[in-house]
């Protein structure tokens, strides 16, 4: 059984014209413990641009010479508001 940053990152790596990610974090995960998997996923998926995280707010990130780094509502896309 694949846990959830191998789970992530096959679906990334497949999904190559995905330029941006937004999900849903459980109330019993640690918001943290969802970036961190995700940031590692990414790894196998050179192409993603952007992703965000939701619980009760968004959290945004984007990718700037390979690292993830927190941005803005404003730097992300407009299609996730």
């Amino acid at each position: 059984m694949l846990d959830f940053g191998e789970y992530i990152g096959s679906l990334l790596a497949v999904l190559v014209s995905l330029r941006i990610f937004v999900f849903e974090t459980d109330i019993r995960c640690p918001i943290g413990d969802a970036v961190a998997s995700l940031k590692k996923a990414s790894d196998r998926a050179p192409h993603l641009e952007y992703f965000a995280t939701w619980r009760s707010t968004y959290h945004y990130w984007k990718r700037i010479g390979g690292e993830w780094v927190i941005c803005g509502k404003t730097e992300f896309p407009s299609l996730v508001q």
